[in-house]
């Protein structure tokens, strides 16, 4: 049991990393809030099954550290704004496509922040799979993609579906 609750912990905390530093984000809201909900609920039980499990203080400090360490960023981040950091961002236009790799694009994205309206960025995307994506910049400057690699389209996607 340790090991399964160890294993899902690793996997959700490697998740929650890449998707904080904008590296691997996802567009399926189910998997960001279990990624979301799993880093605010294992690490209390993985410690107190680590502590339990290891009652000699010479075992690896590691195995203990990792979930202390992630409980004081968990603290530090404030536990409130993780759970309205769950939205993820929604394609409402794509304005430029690559020709050489159909998957690179610049879209304009939202993000519903609740009560605060809408978070909004254009954002250059490479897309793994249709609902994976990597963030390679959010600074869109329209100079860096004159050239005959990009196609402007400009096509209206609408995913939070605003009228």
């Amino acid at each position: 049991m340790l090991k399964i609750i160890r294993i899902t912990f690793y996997i959700v905390l490697s998740l929650f990393l890449l998707d904080i530093f904008d590296l691997f984000l996802t567009k399926i809201e189910f998997l960001k809030a279990i990624i979301y909900y799993g880093i605010l609920i294992l690490p209390i039980p993985l410690l107190i099954m680590e502590f339990k499990a290891n009652r000699n203080l010479s075992e690896p400090i590691l195995r203990k550290a990792i979930p202390i360490l992630t409980i004081i960023g968990l603290i530090y981040l404030n536990p409130l704004k993780i759970l309205f950091n769950i939205a993820t961002w929604k394609t409402q236009t794509v304005k430029l496509i690559n020709e050489n790799k159909g998957n690179h694009k610049v879209e304009f994205q939202m993000k519903d922040i609740g009560a605060l309206g809408y978070a909004k960025r254009n954002a250059e995307v490479y897309y793994l799979t249709k609902y994976f994506y990597l963030v390679l910049s959010e600074n869109y400057d329209e100079r860096n993609f004159f050239g005959t690699d990009w196609k402007r389209i400009d096509k209206n996607i609408n995913e939070i579906g605003l009228k």
